[in-house]
């Protein structure tokens, strides 16, 4: 893959994601017990021999720069080329955040015109998937097409509208002949799955022209135009894919994560999940817990009831706590007798003994990063 090289837009994230990217963007989602959201992309890339991969940033990105590093987690840390973090104005090119991937690929096209390789994949950061982008690859080649979308028949990309969020018309040919909204789920659709290959210097010419004329969404300015154009080819990703776009949306993936079907694909059928790594002790189960169903992350410790849950880094579950549909990020604790359901507890927050927080499966319950949910006093 010496011919191809990424370009990973870190999107600012759906309103309905609400308190989750406060302070963090949606790259950095926690997933999984112990994974941000970007983690598959990158392992995907490196399993793929990608070794050339710009991310772009625009807000709240200093949890993703300290999570990426320097790539070495994901084999992307070299004397030449590997990953890099192509944060906003670093160009002194103007004074607002994107208003689109082609607005984020103009802004950083210098990084794009040195890159050597012919072949550019655009990477959308709200989905988790696992694929080998080199099977998409050599189908671009052999198809002879401009521009190759890479798509997937999952209804859990039918989510709230985003950038990326459309379906594809294909005919029976392989080409992509339409784009449509995919704000509804529609059997056997082909939604986008936020990957592109196209050759570097067509990119470059068709941004170029899109942001002349004001244009700069990558699907709806560049993408859909270049249909009358050039050949789109549509290439099919088979097996689990969600995108991320609202807080509902997010809980479901975590659910996702707790089927050992699912677990199998993400992370052992396609190679391992790489991540930075942060050491810690194993999770301390204590005697008279009770755990089902559930994900826990490294340095947790469990001391009341938890099910059908995923809990991070260094989580403390105090005695007689009862916690269940929940996610608790790292470092939270949930004190003793306290009562959890259908609730996202962010990062570093403490959820007092005694306290409630109760949401639906329709409406979750989310408490702010660092905050302290007081419980009954006596």
């Amino acid at each position: 893959m010496k011919d191809t090289f990424a370009m990973v837009y870190d999107e600012p994230g759906n309103p309905l994601l609400g308190d989750l990217i406060a302070h963090r963007c949606v790259a950095a989602l926690p997933v999984g017990g112990r994974f941000r959201a970007i983690d598959f992309l990158l392992s995907n890339l490196s399993a793929s021999g990608i070794k050339d991969v710009g991310v772009i940033t625009q807000r709240n990105f200093q949890s993703l720069d300290e999570h990426i590093g320097s790539g070495d987690a994901w084999d992307l840390a070299r004397k030449k080329g590997g990953v890099a973090l192509l944060h906003p104005f670093d160009q002194g090119i103007g004074t607002d955040l994107y208003r689109g991937f082609a607005d984020a690929l103009f802004a950083k096209r210098y990084y794009l015109e040195r890159q050597t390789g012919r072949y550019c994949l655009l990477l959308n950061t709200d989905v988790v998937y696992r694929q080998d982008y080199r099977a998409m690859l050599d189908f671009h080649k052999k198809a002879g097409a401009d521009i190759t979308v890479l798509y997937a028949k999952d209804a859990r990309l039918a989510a709230v509208r985003s950038e990326a969020a459309v379906r594809f018309k294909i005919d029976p040919e392989g080409w992509v002949y339409r784009i449509e909204s995919a704000d509804d789920a529609g059997d056997g659709a082909c939604y986008n799955l936020g990957a592109m290959v196209i050759d570097k210097d067509l990119l470059v010419r068709l941004v170029e022209d899109a942001c002349a004329a004001g244009r700069y969404d990558l699907v709806t300015d560049v993408l859909e135009p270049a249909l009358a154009r050039y050949k789109v080819a549509a290439f099919e990703h088979e097996g689990y894919a969600a995108r991320i776009s609202s807080v509902k949306t997010y809980a479901a993936v975590m659910q996702d994560m707790l089927k050992p079907e699912i677990r199998q694909e993400l992370f052992f059928a396609h190679g391992p999940v790489h991540t930075r790594i942060m050491d810690a002790p194993p999770v301390r189960f204590a005697s008279g817990c009770t755990v089902e169903n559930s994900l826990c992350g490294n340095g947790c410790e469990i001391r009341g009831r938890v099910v059908n849950s995923v809990l991070f880094r260094g989580v403390h579950i105090d005695a007689n706590a009862d916690v269940e549909n929940c996610i608790v990020m790292q470092d939270s604790r949930i004190g003793a007798g306290a009562h959890l359901r259908n609730a996202i507890i962010d990062k570093n927050s403490v959820v007092g003994a005694g306290a409630r927080v109760v949401g639906t499966p329709d409406m979750i319950a989310v408490v702010r990063k660092g905050s302290i949910v007081e419980g009954k006093r006596s």
